[in-house]
Protein backbone atom coordinates (compact mmCIF):
# COMPACT_ATOMS: atom_id res chain seq x y z
CA UNK A 1 0.00 0.00 0.00
CA UNK A 2 1.16 3.53 -0.77
CA UNK A 3 0.21 6.50 1.34
CA UNK A 4 1.39 9.92 2.47
CA UNK A 5 2.06 10.70 6.13
CA UNK A 6 2.07 14.41 6.96
CA UNK A 7 2.73 16.27 10.21
CA UNK A 8 2.65 19.92 11.16
CA UNK A 9 5.42 19.18 13.65
CA UNK A 10 8.13 16.51 13.31
CA UNK A 11 11.65 15.61 14.37
CA UNK A 12 13.94 14.90 11.44
CA UNK A 13 17.65 14.22 11.85
CA UNK A 14 17.46 15.35 15.46
CA UNK A 15 15.96 18.73 14.54
CA UNK A 16 12.43 20.09 14.88
CA UNK A 17 10.79 20.89 11.55
CA UNK A 18 7.42 22.30 10.50
CA UNK A 19 5.16 20.79 7.83
CA UNK A 20 6.93 17.55 7.01
CA UNK A 21 5.70 14.54 5.03
CA UNK A 22 6.87 11.26 3.60
CA UNK A 23 5.55 8.70 1.14
CA UNK A 24 5.23 5.13 2.36
CA UNK A 25 5.53 2.21 -0.05
CA UNK A 26 4.79 -1.11 1.64
CA UNK A 27 6.76 -0.83 4.92
CA UNK A 28 9.43 1.72 3.92
CA UNK A 29 9.78 5.42 3.30
CA UNK A 30 10.09 6.14 -0.42
CA UNK A 31 10.41 9.94 -0.34
CA UNK A 32 10.43 12.62 2.34
CA UNK A 33 10.41 16.39 2.42
CA UNK A 34 8.34 19.54 2.81
CA UNK A 35 4.75 18.59 3.57
CA UNK A 36 2.85 20.70 1.06
CA UNK A 37 5.18 19.68 -1.76
CA UNK A 38 4.93 15.95 -0.98
CA UNK A 39 1.13 16.12 -0.83
CA UNK A 40 0.91 18.13 -4.06
CA UNK A 41 3.15 15.64 -5.86
CA UNK A 42 1.01 12.69 -4.77
CA UNK A 43 -2.62 13.85 -5.15
CA UNK A 44 -4.01 10.35 -5.66
CA UNK A 45 -2.52 8.84 -2.51
CA UNK A 46 -4.41 8.67 0.79
CA UNK A 47 -2.94 11.05 3.36
CA UNK A 48 -2.63 10.48 7.10
CA UNK A 49 -2.52 14.06 8.36
CA UNK A 50 -1.49 14.92 11.92
CA UNK A 51 -2.66 18.27 13.25
CA UNK A 52 -1.28 20.95 15.54
CA UNK A 53 -1.54 18.95 18.75
CA UNK A 54 0.65 16.09 17.52
CA UNK A 55 4.42 15.68 17.03
CA UNK A 56 5.78 12.98 14.71
CA UNK A 57 9.04 11.31 15.75
CA UNK A 58 10.99 8.37 14.34
CA UNK A 59 10.62 5.22 16.40
CA UNK A 60 13.28 4.75 19.04
CA UNK A 61 15.79 1.91 18.62
CA UNK A 62 16.61 -0.21 21.66
CA UNK A 63 20.11 -1.55 21.07
CA UNK A 64 20.25 -3.99 23.99
CA UNK A 65 17.53 -5.70 26.02
CA UNK A 66 16.98 -8.74 28.21
CA UNK A 67 13.18 -8.72 28.21
CA UNK A 68 12.78 -11.56 30.73
CA UNK A 69 14.48 -9.45 33.39
CA UNK A 70 11.24 -7.51 33.90
CA UNK A 71 10.41 -10.36 36.30
CA UNK A 72 13.07 -9.01 38.66
CA UNK A 73 11.55 -5.55 38.94
CA UNK A 74 10.41 -4.39 42.35
CA UNK A 75 11.96 -7.11 44.50
CA UNK A 76 15.55 -7.77 43.35
CA UNK A 77 16.52 -4.15 43.96
CA UNK A 78 19.27 -2.40 45.92
CA UNK A 79 21.54 -5.44 45.76
CA UNK A 80 25.15 -5.70 44.70
CA UNK A 81 25.74 -7.12 41.24
CA UNK A 82 26.83 -10.60 42.39
CA UNK A 83 23.79 -11.07 44.62
CA UNK A 84 21.47 -9.71 41.93
CA UNK A 85 22.93 -12.11 39.36
CA UNK A 86 23.14 -15.22 41.56
CA UNK A 87 20.04 -14.87 43.76
CA UNK A 88 17.69 -13.34 41.21
CA UNK A 89 18.76 -13.65 37.58
CA UNK A 90 20.38 -17.09 37.70
CA UNK A 91 17.73 -18.44 40.09
CA UNK A 92 14.57 -17.25 38.35
CA UNK A 93 15.21 -17.10 34.60
CA UNK A 94 16.24 -20.78 34.15
CA UNK A 95 12.85 -21.82 35.58
CA UNK A 96 10.83 -20.11 32.85
CA UNK A 97 8.88 -22.47 30.62
CA UNK A 98 8.55 -21.56 26.92
CA UNK A 99 4.90 -20.50 27.17
CA UNK A 100 5.69 -18.37 30.21
CA UNK A 101 8.53 -16.72 28.36
CA UNK A 102 6.07 -15.80 25.62
CA UNK A 103 3.98 -13.74 28.05
CA UNK A 104 6.98 -12.18 29.75
CA UNK A 105 8.44 -11.14 26.39
CA UNK A 106 5.06 -9.90 25.17
CA UNK A 107 4.65 -7.74 28.29
CA UNK A 108 8.09 -6.19 27.83
CA UNK A 109 7.63 -5.59 24.11
CA UNK A 110 4.19 -4.03 24.55
CA UNK A 111 5.64 -1.70 27.17
CA UNK A 112 8.42 -0.75 24.75
CA UNK A 113 5.96 0.01 21.97
CA UNK A 114 3.95 2.17 24.32
CA UNK A 115 7.14 4.09 25.07
CA UNK A 116 7.86 4.74 21.39
CA UNK A 117 10.40 1.94 20.82
CA UNK A 118 9.88 0.33 17.42
CA UNK A 119 13.04 -1.81 17.13
CA UNK A 120 14.63 -3.92 19.86
CA UNK A 121 17.82 -5.98 19.94
CA UNK A 122 17.01 -8.85 22.25
CA UNK A 123 20.16 -10.43 23.72
CA UNK A 124 18.87 -13.90 24.52
CA UNK A 125 20.90 -16.51 26.36
CA UNK A 126 18.46 -19.20 27.53
CA UNK A 127 19.62 -21.48 24.73
CA UNK A 128 21.11 -24.53 26.43
CA UNK A 129 17.93 -26.63 26.37
CA UNK A 130 16.93 -26.22 22.76
CA UNK A 131 15.17 -23.56 20.73
CA UNK A 132 11.65 -23.58 22.20
CA UNK A 133 12.11 -20.57 24.47
CA UNK A 134 13.68 -18.38 21.83
CA UNK A 135 10.96 -19.41 19.38
CA UNK A 136 8.35 -18.19 21.86
CA UNK A 137 10.15 -14.87 22.24
CA UNK A 138 10.14 -14.43 18.47
CA UNK A 139 6.44 -15.33 18.40
CA UNK A 140 5.74 -12.62 20.99
CA UNK A 141 7.58 -10.02 18.92
CA UNK A 142 5.66 -10.97 15.78
CA UNK A 143 2.33 -10.96 17.62
CA UNK A 144 2.78 -7.47 19.07
CA UNK A 145 4.45 -6.04 15.96
CA UNK A 146 7.77 -4.79 17.31
CA UNK A 147 10.75 -4.96 14.96
CA UNK A 148 13.10 -7.59 16.37
CA UNK A 149 16.82 -8.22 16.11
CA UNK A 150 17.94 -11.40 17.86
CA UNK A 151 21.38 -11.24 19.45
CA UNK A 152 21.53 -14.98 19.89
CA UNK A 153 23.92 -15.51 22.80
CA UNK A 154 26.64 -18.15 22.97
CA UNK A 155 27.84 -19.32 26.42
CA UNK A 156 30.06 -22.21 27.42
CA UNK A 157 31.34 -21.16 30.87
CA UNK A 158 31.07 -23.90 33.48
CA UNK A 159 29.74 -21.55 36.18
CA UNK A 160 26.64 -20.55 34.19
CA UNK A 161 23.35 -22.43 34.74
CA UNK A 162 23.16 -25.49 32.44
CA UNK A 163 20.17 -24.03 30.60
CA UNK A 164 22.44 -21.20 29.42
CA UNK A 165 25.35 -23.39 28.29
CA UNK A 166 26.05 -25.12 24.99
CA UNK A 167 29.00 -26.22 22.90
CA UNK A 168 30.29 -24.35 19.88
CA UNK A 169 28.88 -26.77 17.32
CA UNK A 170 25.37 -26.56 18.79
CA UNK A 171 25.47 -22.77 19.03
CA UNK A 172 26.62 -22.45 15.43
CA UNK A 173 24.07 -24.95 14.10
CA UNK A 174 21.11 -23.40 15.92
CA UNK A 175 22.12 -19.83 15.04
CA UNK A 176 22.36 -20.67 11.34
CA UNK A 177 19.00 -22.47 11.43
CA UNK A 178 17.36 -19.55 13.21
CA UNK A 179 18.80 -17.01 10.77
CA UNK A 180 17.48 -19.00 7.82
CA UNK A 181 14.06 -19.50 9.41
CA UNK A 182 13.56 -15.83 10.28
CA UNK A 183 15.01 -14.25 7.14
CA UNK A 184 11.65 -14.17 5.37
CA UNK A 185 10.11 -12.41 8.40
CA UNK A 186 12.72 -9.67 8.19
CA UNK A 187 14.23 -10.57 11.56
CA UNK A 188 18.00 -10.16 11.79
CA UNK A 189 19.84 -12.86 13.76
CA UNK A 190 23.29 -12.02 15.11
CA UNK A 191 25.74 -14.30 16.93
CA UNK A 192 26.46 -12.93 20.40
CA UNK A 193 29.28 -14.45 22.47
CA UNK A 194 28.01 -13.50 25.91
CA UNK A 195 31.16 -12.01 27.42
CA UNK A 196 34.83 -12.75 28.00
CA UNK A 197 33.95 -14.49 31.27
CA UNK A 198 31.06 -16.56 29.88
CA UNK A 199 32.31 -17.48 26.39
CA UNK A 200 35.68 -19.12 25.79
CA UNK A 201 38.15 -17.59 23.31
CA UNK A 202 37.36 -20.43 20.93
CA UNK A 203 33.63 -19.78 21.17
CA UNK A 204 34.15 -16.04 20.74
CA UNK A 205 36.20 -16.55 17.57
CA UNK A 206 33.64 -19.01 16.20
CA UNK A 207 30.79 -16.56 16.82
CA UNK A 208 32.65 -13.73 15.11
CA UNK A 209 33.53 -15.98 12.17
CA UNK A 210 29.86 -16.89 11.75
CA UNK A 211 28.80 -13.24 11.94
CA UNK A 212 31.19 -12.49 9.08
CA UNK A 213 29.79 -15.42 7.09
CA UNK A 214 26.24 -14.17 7.60
CA UNK A 215 27.17 -10.53 7.03
CA UNK A 216 25.67 -9.38 10.33
CA UNK A 217 27.00 -7.61 13.43
CA UNK A 218 28.24 -9.53 16.46
CA UNK A 219 27.17 -8.37 19.94
CA UNK A 220 29.11 -8.94 23.17
CA UNK A 221 29.07 -7.69 26.77
CA UNK A 222 32.45 -6.11 27.43
CA UNK A 223 34.00 -4.51 30.53
CA UNK A 224 30.71 -3.78 32.26
CA UNK A 225 32.20 -4.01 35.74
CA UNK A 226 35.68 -3.22 36.97
CA UNK A 227 36.25 -6.76 38.24
CA UNK A 228 35.95 -8.04 34.65
CA UNK A 229 38.97 -5.98 33.66
CA UNK A 230 40.97 -7.42 36.54
CA UNK A 231 39.93 -10.98 35.66
CA UNK A 232 40.79 -10.68 31.99
CA UNK A 233 44.09 -8.99 32.72
CA UNK A 234 45.05 -11.68 35.24
CA UNK A 235 44.22 -14.41 32.74
CA UNK A 236 45.63 -12.90 29.54
CA UNK A 237 47.89 -10.02 30.49
CA UNK A 238 45.67 -7.67 28.47
CA UNK A 239 42.67 -5.48 29.19
CA UNK A 240 39.35 -6.62 27.61
CA UNK A 241 39.22 -4.49 24.45
CA UNK A 242 42.92 -5.04 23.82
CA UNK A 243 42.45 -8.77 24.29
CA UNK A 244 39.53 -8.87 21.86
CA UNK A 245 41.68 -7.04 19.36
CA UNK A 246 44.40 -9.65 19.80
CA UNK A 247 41.80 -12.30 18.90
CA UNK A 248 40.99 -10.43 15.69
CA UNK A 249 37.47 -9.69 16.92
CA UNK A 250 37.31 -5.89 16.75
CA UNK A 251 36.04 -4.35 13.55
CA UNK A 252 33.08 -2.50 11.99
CA UNK A 253 30.89 -5.55 12.61
CA UNK A 254 31.63 -5.61 16.36
CA UNK A 255 29.06 -4.16 18.79
CA UNK A 256 30.39 -3.82 22.33
CA UNK A 257 27.75 -3.65 25.03
CA UNK A 258 28.70 -1.46 28.02
CA UNK A 259 32.50 -1.12 27.56
CA UNK A 260 32.62 1.15 30.59
CA UNK A 261 36.07 0.33 31.91
CA UNK A 262 38.54 1.13 29.13
CA UNK A 263 42.01 2.58 28.95
CA UNK A 264 42.72 5.49 26.63
CA UNK A 265 44.52 3.06 24.34
CA UNK A 266 41.47 0.81 24.18
CA UNK A 267 39.28 3.76 23.24
CA UNK A 268 41.74 4.47 20.45
CA UNK A 269 41.42 0.85 19.31
CA UNK A 270 37.64 1.01 19.18
CA UNK A 271 37.81 4.11 17.02
CA UNK A 272 40.55 2.76 14.76
CA UNK A 273 38.75 -0.56 14.20
CA UNK A 274 35.37 1.08 13.57
CA UNK A 275 33.63 -0.80 16.40
CA UNK A 276 30.28 0.30 17.82
CA UNK A 277 29.05 0.66 21.40
CA UNK A 278 25.64 0.17 22.98
CA UNK A 279 25.40 2.29 26.11
CA UNK A 280 22.91 1.36 28.85
CA UNK A 281 23.12 4.24 31.32
CA UNK A 282 20.05 3.46 33.46
CA UNK A 283 21.16 -0.12 34.09
CA UNK A 284 24.73 1.02 34.63
CA UNK A 285 23.49 3.28 37.43
CA UNK A 286 21.10 0.70 38.86
CA UNK A 287 23.80 -1.97 39.16
CA UNK A 288 26.57 0.43 40.15
CA UNK A 289 28.63 -0.42 37.08
CA UNK A 290 30.18 2.97 36.38
CA UNK A 291 30.04 5.75 33.79
CA UNK A 292 31.26 5.16 30.25
CA UNK A 293 33.34 7.88 28.60
CA UNK A 294 30.97 8.74 25.76
CA UNK A 295 32.70 12.05 25.16
CA UNK A 296 36.07 10.41 24.58
CA UNK A 297 34.60 7.63 22.46
CA UNK A 298 32.62 10.02 20.28
CA UNK A 299 35.76 12.09 19.76
CA UNK A 300 37.39 8.96 18.37
CA UNK A 301 34.50 8.32 15.97
CA UNK A 302 32.98 5.35 17.80
CA UNK A 303 29.35 4.76 16.79
CA UNK A 304 27.12 4.80 19.88
CA UNK A 305 23.57 3.62 20.44
CA UNK A 306 21.42 3.24 23.54
CA UNK A 307 19.78 0.24 25.20
CA UNK A 308 17.51 -0.54 28.14
CA UNK A 309 19.38 -3.72 29.20
CA UNK A 310 17.63 -5.04 32.33
CA UNK A 311 14.44 -3.19 31.38
CA UNK A 312 13.59 -1.48 34.65
CA UNK A 313 11.47 0.82 32.52
CA UNK A 314 12.12 0.05 28.86
CA UNK A 315 12.07 3.62 27.59
CA UNK A 316 14.79 5.03 25.36
CA UNK A 317 13.83 8.58 26.33
CA UNK A 318 14.90 7.66 29.87
CA UNK A 319 18.20 6.36 28.49
CA UNK A 320 18.75 9.56 26.48
CA UNK A 321 18.25 11.64 29.60
CA UNK A 322 20.52 9.46 31.72
CA UNK A 323 23.22 9.42 29.05
CA UNK A 324 23.50 13.18 28.76
CA UNK A 325 23.13 13.88 32.50
CA UNK A 326 25.85 11.36 33.38
CA UNK A 327 28.27 12.85 30.86
CA UNK A 328 27.61 16.36 32.15
CA UNK A 329 28.22 15.11 35.69
CA UNK A 330 31.37 13.17 34.84
CA UNK A 331 32.94 16.06 32.92
CA UNK A 332 31.60 18.82 35.20
CA UNK A 333 30.42 20.54 32.03
CA UNK A 334 26.75 21.23 31.35
CA UNK A 335 27.49 21.80 27.67
CA UNK A 336 28.70 18.21 27.21
CA UNK A 337 26.60 15.77 25.15
CA UNK A 338 23.60 17.76 24.01
CA UNK A 339 19.99 16.62 23.90
CA UNK A 340 20.31 16.26 20.13
CA UNK A 341 23.39 14.04 20.55
CA UNK A 342 21.46 11.80 22.94
CA UNK A 343 18.40 11.79 20.68
CA UNK A 344 20.40 10.53 17.73
CA UNK A 345 22.01 7.84 19.90
CA UNK A 346 18.54 6.52 20.67
CA UNK A 347 17.30 6.62 17.09
CA UNK A 348 19.35 6.92 13.90
CA UNK A 349 22.80 6.21 15.32
CA UNK A 350 21.65 3.14 17.21
CA UNK A 351 19.95 1.75 14.11
CA UNK A 352 23.16 2.17 12.15
CA UNK A 353 25.21 0.54 14.90
CA UNK A 354 23.04 -2.60 14.97
CA UNK A 355 22.55 -2.85 11.21
CA UNK A 356 18.89 -1.87 10.80
CA UNK A 357 17.56 0.76 8.39
CA UNK A 358 15.43 2.56 10.94
CA UNK A 359 15.40 5.43 13.41
CA UNK A 360 15.13 8.17 10.79
CA UNK A 361 12.65 9.72 8.36
CA UNK A 362 14.81 9.12 5.30
CA UNK A 363 14.21 7.38 1.98
CA UNK A 364 14.91 3.67 2.30
CA UNK A 365 14.30 3.50 6.05
CA UNK A 366 11.52 1.44 7.55
CA UNK A 367 8.35 3.45 8.10
CA UNK A 368 8.51 3.30 11.89
CA UNK A 369 7.23 6.26 13.87
CA UNK A 370 5.51 7.34 17.04
CA UNK A 371 2.95 10.05 17.57
CA UNK A 372 3.53 12.34 20.54
CA UNK A 373 0.95 14.44 22.36
CA UNK A 374 1.97 18.10 22.20
CA UNK A 375 -0.66 18.98 24.80
CA UNK A 376 1.12 16.89 27.47
CA UNK A 377 2.38 18.96 30.44
CA UNK A 378 5.97 18.07 29.47
CA UNK A 379 5.58 20.46 26.53
CA UNK A 380 4.26 23.46 28.45
CA UNK A 381 5.40 25.93 27.32
CA UNK A 382 6.16 24.60 23.82
CA UNK A 383 9.77 25.42 23.03
CA UNK A 384 12.41 23.02 21.68
CA UNK A 385 10.78 19.58 21.30
CA UNK A 386 14.02 17.58 21.16
CA UNK A 387 15.24 19.15 24.40
CA UNK A 388 11.85 18.64 26.02
CA UNK A 389 11.62 15.01 24.93
CA UNK A 390 15.09 14.22 26.25
CA UNK A 391 15.11 16.27 29.44
CA UNK A 392 11.56 16.50 30.80
CA UNK A 393 9.11 14.12 29.09
CA UNK A 394 7.62 10.95 30.53
CA UNK A 395 6.39 7.87 28.61
CA UNK A 396 2.80 9.13 28.72
CA UNK A 397 3.58 11.46 25.83
CA UNK A 398 3.36 8.64 23.24
CA UNK A 399 -0.17 8.14 21.94
CA UNK A 400 0.40 5.86 18.92
CA UNK A 401 3.24 3.73 17.59
CA UNK A 402 3.66 2.43 14.03
CA UNK A 403 6.05 -0.26 12.78
CA UNK A 404 6.33 -0.73 9.04
CA UNK A 405 3.47 1.77 8.63
CA UNK A 406 1.18 -0.47 10.72
CA UNK A 407 -0.27 0.77 14.00
CA UNK A 408 0.90 -1.53 16.78
CA UNK A 409 0.19 0.52 19.91
CA UNK A 410 -2.60 2.98 20.69
CA UNK A 411 -2.34 4.87 23.96
CA UNK A 412 -0.09 2.16 25.37
CA UNK A 413 -2.49 -0.71 24.63
CA UNK A 414 -1.48 -3.84 22.75
CA UNK A 415 -3.35 -4.51 19.54
CA UNK A 416 -3.77 -8.30 19.78
CA UNK A 417 -4.23 -8.81 23.52
CA UNK A 418 -5.58 -6.35 26.05
CA UNK A 419 -3.21 -5.15 28.74
CA UNK A 420 -5.43 -6.83 31.35
CA UNK A 421 -4.88 -10.28 29.81
CA UNK A 422 -1.13 -9.73 29.65
CA UNK A 423 -1.08 -8.62 33.29
CA UNK A 424 -3.01 -11.70 34.42
CA UNK A 425 -0.69 -14.06 32.55
CA UNK A 426 2.37 -12.34 33.97
CA UNK A 427 1.01 -12.65 37.49
CA UNK A 428 0.49 -16.39 36.96
CA UNK A 429 4.16 -16.68 36.02
CA UNK A 430 5.22 -14.69 39.08
CA UNK A 431 3.06 -16.83 41.37
CA UNK A 432 4.42 -20.10 40.01
CA UNK A 433 7.98 -18.83 40.45
CA UNK A 434 7.04 -17.68 43.97
CA UNK A 435 8.22 -14.15 43.41
CA UNK A 436 7.51 -11.80 46.32
CA UNK A 437 4.22 -10.14 45.37
CA UNK A 438 2.10 -7.45 47.03
CA UNK A 439 4.82 -6.59 49.51
CA UNK A 440 3.79 -4.02 52.09
CA UNK A 441 4.60 -3.28 55.71
CA UNK A 442 1.89 -3.66 58.33
CA UNK A 443 0.35 -0.37 59.48
CA UNK A 444 1.88 1.09 62.62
Amino acid sequence: MKQVVRARHAIVGGEAVHDFAFVVEEDRIARAGEGAAIVAANPDLPCMDYGEDRLLAPGAVNGHSHCYQILLRGWADDWGFDKWRDDALYRIIPQLEPEELYWVALAAFVEMLGNGITTVVEFFYVNGAGTARLEKLVEAAIDCGIRLVVARAWMDASYAPPIFREDIASARRDTIALAEELRSAGILVCPAPHSLHAASPEMTRAAVDLARELGVPVHMHVAEARYEVEQVKARTGLTPIAYLDSLGVLGPHFVAVHAIWQTEEEKDLMGERGAALIHNPVTNQYLGDGIADLVGLRRRGVRIGLGTDCDLRPCIYDEMRAATFLQKTATLDGATLSARDAWLMGTRDCARAVGVEAGDFAAGCYADWCVIDRTHPSFHPWSHPVNQLVYVSDPGIVVETFVGARKVSDRRRAQRYGNERIGKELRKVAERLRLPLDHANAPA
